[in-house]
C-alpha cells in the first residue's frame, strides 16, 4: 500500500482496500469510507483530466491521499483488535469491554478524589487518609492513562476533558504531564489530528514540565509522521506556535535533547565494557589498602588508591566519561538499566511518571534516612524520572551505611549541579527547561531500551530522530550556527550518516567551505563511498589548496579508486615540503610501481628504507617492486629479510613462491605456499583469490608453463592439509 501511494496509484489502492473488505468480513464498516474517498477522488481527477484551473488540486489531493492512509490504519488495526498478543491490544480490548469507563467519567472521578486527597490533612486520621486517597487517585491514573493511550481517533468528548484538566489549575503538575505521555503513546500507534492539537495546545501552558514534555513529543510525533500530510487545521495551529516568543529556541533546545540521546548507547557499552571490568579487576588490590568497602569519598582521599586508577587507565576513562556528562551526555543509563525488574516498571504509565515522593511506593516516613534521601532526589537534576524511582524503590534493600553513602554523594553532586545552575542564571541562561526536556527525553529512551515487552513498540531512537529534516520545521533551522552544533556533535562521536545529512543543509545555506568539504569527504569516506569523498575533497582543495591533511586524502581515494597516476601526483605535491617523509617516499614509490616505473620506484622506495632505519613497510616493497621489475637477486635477499621477520605475512609467503617459480624452483615454491595457507588459517579459497590477483600484475608468469603453475597450486592445497 504504501509503494502504490507514493507512486500516485490510487485506482490501484482502492482495489486493494475492496479485496481486504471482502476477504475479512469484520471490515465491512469500513465500506461507506472508502466508497466516499473513491467518489471524491473520481469527481476530482474528472475536473482535473478537462484541463480546467483548480488552485486547490495539491490540498484536495492531498486529502484524499491521507484519507486513504487514515482507512488503512483503521483497517489494519480492526482487524489485529481481534487476537493480537501484544499489550496494546491486550489493554484496547480491556478498555473497549468497559465503556462506561470513559476519559469524562475516569477524569471527574479523578477530580473528586484529588479534592478529598488536598482535605486529607482535616481528616481524623490524616495519614490513613492520604494513603487511601493516594491509592485511588494513582489506580484512576493508570486507568485513564490507558483508555488516552488505547482509544483512537480520540472523541471530541475526550479531547475536551483532557483541555479541561491541562487546564485546571487544582490538578497536580505530574498528573498532567502524565496526560501529555498518554497522548504521546496514542500518536505514535496511529496519527490522531486530536492528539497533534493537545499537544500543541499544551506546548502553550504556562507550566514548564507541561510544555516542555508537550514540545518534546510534538516533534517526536512530527518526525514519526513527517511524510502525511498535514490538514489546514494543524498547520493554522503550528503557524501560531511559530510566533511564540520563545518556540524557535525552545525547539532547538530540544532538538538537541534527541541529537544527544544518539550517543546513549556508545556510553553505556564504554561504561559496561571499560570502565567496570576495569574497577573489578582492581578491587582485590584497592581494598587491601583499606579494610573496608569501595568507598568513592575514601578513594579520592587515598593517593595510592588514586595513583592505581591513573596506572591502570580507569582514570582516563572516568575523566572521559565526566566529560560527557558535562556536554550533556547520558552517563546514568549503564547504573540504572539494571534496576527497572521492580513491578513499578510493568505499568507502562509508571515510565512516564512524573517524580513525586508522595507516591505510595516509595514514600517511607518510618525511615528518616530513606525520607531523607527521598527529599534530594527530587530535586537531584542529573536523574530522569524513572531512575529516581528505581533509586527510591531500591532504598530499603540496601544497607544502613551504603545508604549514608549513597545520600552524602548525590547531596554533593545535587549541591554542585545547583551551583552550576545559579551560575548559569547569574550569566543570562535559564536552564530549567532545557533540564526538562532531557529529563523527559531519557524517561522516554528508557522505555523504548528497557521496558519488559519493549520489542513490541516502535522504538524511534533505533535509527535516530533528525529533527531539522522534518519539513514543517525548515524555518526553526535555518540557523547555521545552531546546525554546526549538530552536525559537529554527529560528526565528532562518529554518526557520520546523520552528520553528512545536516553538513549538506549547511552547505546549500552558507558560503563554500574548506572544512565543511573536508568533513562531508570524510563522513562519505567512512560510509565507504570514496567516490563521493573524492568530490567533496577536490571541493576542499579549490578552497584551499594548501592543506596537506587535504592532499593525502584526494591521494587516498585516488589510489582506493585505482587512480595511480593521479595520487602519484598528490604525494609529489605533498613530499615537495617534506623530502625525508618515510611514508612519502614510500607511497610514492608503491605508486610508481603500481604505473610499472619500477627503476624510478627503487629510487623511492630506498629513500624509504634508509630513513626508516630498514622498516618492513619499506622492505616489503622493495621485495615487491624487484620481483615486479625482474630483479631476482634482489628480491631473494628482501624476501628472505621478511621471511626471517618475527611475524611474516601471508603475502610475504606468497611473493616468496612467486620468486621461488619464476627462478625456476617450483618444490621451494609449493613450500612458500604452503606456508602462506597456513598463515591465512587454511583458507583455501582466500589464498586462490589472492594468487589470481598477483597473476594478473605479475607480467613474468607469462613465461612459466601454465601446466608447471597448476601443478605447483595444486600440490601446495595437498600438501596443506
Amino acid at each position: 500500500m504504501e509503494r502504490l501511494l507514493s507512486e500516485g496509484r490510487l485506482t490501484a489502492a482502492f482495489g486493494v482496500l475492496d479485496n481486504a473488505i471482502m476477504t475479512y468480513p469484520g471490515l465491512r464498516q469500513f465500506a461507506g469510507e472508502l466508497e466516499r474517498l473513491r467518489q471524491g477522488y473520481g469527481y476530482m481527477s474528472g475536473y482535473a483530466l478537462q484541463g480546467l484551473p483548480d488552485p486547490g488540486l495539491a490540498e484536495s489531493y492531498a486529502d484524499i491521499v491521507e484519507g486513504v492512509w487514515s482507512l488503512v490504519d483503521a483497517m489494519v488495526r480492526q482487524v489485529r483488535l481481534k487476537d493480537a498478543p501484544t499489550l496494546y491490544f491486550n489493554t484496547l480490548r480491556y478498555e473497549l469491554a468497559t465503556p462506561g469507563d470513559s476519559v469524562p467519567a475516569l477524569m471527574g472521578e479523578y477530580g473528586s478524589v484529588s479534592q478529598k486527597l488536598s482535605l486529607a490533612a482535616l481528616a481524623e486520621d490524616p495519614a490513613r487518609a492520604v494513603r487511601e486517597f493516594s491509592l485511588q487517585a494513582e489506580q484512576l491514573e493508570k486507568r485513564l492513562f490507558n483508555r488516552i493511550w488505547t482509544m483512537y481517533p480520540l472523541g471530541a468528548a475526550d479531547e475536551s476533558a483532557l483541555r479541561d484538566a491541562l487546564a485546571d489549575k487544582s490538578l497536580p503538575v505530574y498528573f498532567k504531564s502524565l496526560l501529555v505521555s498518554a497522548v504521546l503513546m496514542g500518536l505514535m500507534e496511529q496519527l490522531d489530528e486530536r492528539r497533534l492539537m493537545l499537544l500543541m495546545d499544551a506546548y502553550a501552558s504556562d507550566e514548564a514540565d507541561v510544555s516542555v514534555r508537550a514540545l518534546c513529543a510534538l516533534l517526536l510525533g512530527l518526525w514519526l509522521y513527517r511524510g502525511r500530510h498535514m490538514t489546514s487545521r494543524l498547520r493554522n495551529r503550528l503557524a501560531a506556535l511559530k510566533e511564540m516568543p520563545g518556540w524557535v529556541r525552545d525547539v532547538r533546545m530540544a532538538t538537541m535533547q534527541y541529537v544527544r540521546s544518539r550517543d546513549t548507547e556508545r556510553i553505556t557499552r564504554k561504561f559496561n565494557e571499560e570502565v567496570i571490568p576495569e574497577v573489578m579487576k582492581l578491587r582485590p588490590e584497592l581494598e587491601k589498602l583499606k579494610d573496608k568497602a569501595m568507598d568513592p569519598e575514601a578513594m579520592e582521599e587515598n593517593p595510592e588508591w588514586a595513583e592505581m586508577l591513573e596506572k591502570s587507565g580507569v582514570a582516563d576513562r572516568l575523566k572521559e566519561l565526566q566529560e560527557l556528562q558535562e556536554d550533556g551526555g547520558d552517563v546514568m543509563m549503564a547504573t540504572f538499566s539494571k534496576l527497572k525488574t521492580f513491578s513499578f516498571f510493568n505499568d507502562i504509565s509508571n515510565w512516564f511518571l512524573p517524580f513525586h515522593r508522595s507516591h505510595t511506593q516509595i514514600a517511607s516516613d518510618d525511615v528518616p534516612e530513606i525520607s531523607a534521601l527521598i527529599s534530594i532526589m527530587g530535586n537531584a537534576p542529573m536523574f530522569c524520572d524513572n531512575d529516581k524511582y528505581s533509586v527510591a524503590l531500591s532504598l530499603s534493600q540496601i544497607p544502613p551505611a551504603q545508604r549514608d553513602m549513597m545520600i552524602r554523594q548525590i547531596k554533593l553532586q545535587s549541591e554542585q549541579m545547583e551551583a552550576v545552575r545559579m551560575a548559569d542564571m547569574n550569566s543570562g541562561r535559564i536552564p530549567q527547561r532545557e533540564e526538562l526536556a532531557a529529563n523527559y527525553v531519557r524517561n522516554l529512551y528508557r522505555f523504548f531500551k528497557l521496558f519488559r515487552r519493549k520489542g513490541e513498540f516502535h522504538d524511534p531512537f533505533a535509527a535516530g530522530l533528525n529533527i531539522p529534516a522534518i519539513p514543517v520545521l525548515e524555518q526553526e533551522f535555518a540557523d547555521p550556527d545552531t546546525l554546526m552544533v549538530i552536525a559537529e556533535f554527529y560528526f565528532k562521536r562518529g554518526y557520520y550518516a546523520d552528520a553528512i545529512d545536516v553538513f549538506r543543509r549547511l552547505s546549500s545555506m552558507s558560503a563554500p567551505s574548506s572544512a565543511i568539504s573536508q568533513k562531508m569527504g570524510y563522513c562519505e569516506q567512512s560510509l565507504g563511498d570514496v567516490a563521493a569523498a573524492l568530490r567533496h575533497y577536490e571541493e576542499a582543495e579549490m578552497l584551499d589548496s594548501s592543506s596537506r591533511w587535504t592532499l593525502r586524502r584526494l591521494a587516498w581515494c585516488h589510489r582506493m579508486l585505482g587512480n595511480w597516476d593521479k595520487a602519484l601526483g598528490y604525494y609529489l605535491r605533498l613530499a615537495e615540503d617534506k623530502p625525508d617523509d618515510v611514508s612519502l617516499a614510500l607511497n610514492i614509490g608503491l605508486s610508481l610501481v603500481k604505473l610499472h616505473s619500477y627503476d624510478e620506484a627503487l629510487q623511492y622506495l630506498f629513500k624509504a628504507e634508509f630513513y626508516g632505519s630498514g622498516s618492513e613497510k619499506a622492505m616489503r616493497a622493495l621485495a615487491w617492486c624487484t620481483l615486479l621489475g625482474g630483479d631476482y637477486e634482489r628480491c631473494v635477499k628482501y624476501t628472505a629479510t621478511l621471511l626471517a621477520a618475527a611475524s611474516p605475512r601471508p603475502n610475504d609467503y606468497i611473493n616468496a613462491g612467486h620468486l621461488s617459480l619464476l627462478t625456476g624452483h617450483p618444490g621451494e615454491a609449493v613450500d612458500h605456499y604452503v606456508d602462506a595457507i597456513k598463515s591465512m588459517d587454511g583458507d583455501i579459497d582466500a589464498f586462490l583469490r589472492r594468487v589470481s590477483d598477483d597473476k594478473v600484475t605479475i607480467a613474468a608468469f607469462g613465461d612459466v608453463d601454465p601446466n608447471l603453475t597448476a601443478i605447483v597450486m595444486d600440490a601446495s592445497i595437498a600438501k596443506s592439509k
